[in-house]
């Protein structure tokens, strides 16, 4: 099975097998294939610990029919940005900075059909330094790490960050049925991803609000929200306001009375209902009585109980 290592400059190689980690250097027999990488797209590659996001487009460069593979994701405009080369922002505290780019796996689960999505595509964020202190704000322990979204933030200033591959992926529930659900609820590990995948989670991730110029206008809309909330010009709507509908077309055709409350605090109340506790049950203590269930929905578990919302919403 062959195997491809990107190493620093950029320089592309391909091996006939899985490299050990202590193996990235150069070997006899190794061919060159930089200014092929459209030729590899789906063997599977390991990333020397040294590359940085500047080696990728450098890559792209080198072997230009890669930009037309990703011409979608905006990468003639990334490209042309990258190619002024790396800048460094203004001096952050150390909680606050990017020490690696990193590639990772997210699958979903749907555990009542068994069925897996997301496998395909690896995801991107940034990651901070070992926190020397607790950081409550960002739900983050001494010791952890911070995880940054980096789709808003100027390529330039990433460029030469390291880029790394997390082969550990995170499986999270995908049945909306589950009370667990989008919580993580298992690991596994992935063994090899492709060149194509790295490339393609790269670049879907930098142009997720479009190229260069598209970002700066998105960025620069969120500063000026910012902005209006601080001095009190922003013109705001209470949450009930605008999701106060939201809980009515599943909650009015499973309950034949509310007893005074607004449907809404009852529909959010179904999420803590236990997957296999009867739902009624549950919601005659929690609201003493005064909700009352319809017969037909009285048997179910909490579960099915929300499978049968989602069903009277459609």
């Amino acid at each position: 099975m062959h195997h491809l290592i990107l190493r620093p400059g950029p320089e592309l190689v391909l091996r006939a097998f899985r490299p050990e980690p202590d193996e990235l250097g150069p070997r006899p027999k190794e061919r060159k294939v930089t200014d092929r990488a459209h030729e590899f797209l789906f063997e599977a590659i390991t990333l020397h610990p040294q590359v940085t996001l500047a080696d990728v487009f450098a890559l792209m460069e080198a072997s230009p029919l890669l930009k037309r593979i990703y011409r979608p994701s905006f990468v003639g405009e990334l490209c042309a940005e990258a190619s002024k080369g790396p800048v460094h922002g203004e001096q952050q505290p150390a909680h606050d900075r990017i020490e690696t780019l990193e590639l990772y796996a997210q699958w979903g689960l749907d555990t009542h059909t068994q069925t897996y999505s997301g496998t395909t595509r690896l995801r991107l964020h940034g990651v901070g330094p070992v926190l020397q202190e607790d950081h409550p704000e960002e739900h983050k322990r001494k010791g952890e790490r911070i995880e940054w979204a980096v789709s808003l933030t100027p390529l330039r200033s990433l460029l030469a960050l390291p880029v790394r591959v997390n082969q550990s992926v995170r499986i999270t529930e995908d049945d909306q049925a589950a009370q667990a659900w989008m919580q993580e609820i298992g690991r596994a590990q992935v063994e090899d991803v492709t060149l194509g995948q790295v490339i393609e989670g790269l670049m879907w991730e930098l142009s997720f609000h479009g190229g260069p110029a598209e970002q700066e206008a998105v960025a620069e809309g969120l500063r000026q929200q910012v902005a209006e909330l601080k001095d009190g010009t922003a013109k705001t709507y209470s949450s009930d306001e605008v999701f106060e509908r939201l809980g009515l077309p599943g909650c009015e055709g499973l309950f034949d009375e509310f007893g005074g409350h607004e449907p809404r605090e009852v529909d959010q109340a179904l999420r803590d209902i236990g997957d296999t506790e009867n739902a009624a049950d549950w919601i005659a203590r929690k609201f003493e009585g005064r909700v009352v269930v319809k017969p037909e929905f009285r048997h179910l578990n909490g579960r099915e109980f929300r499978r049968a919302r989602q069903d009277l919403r459609r």
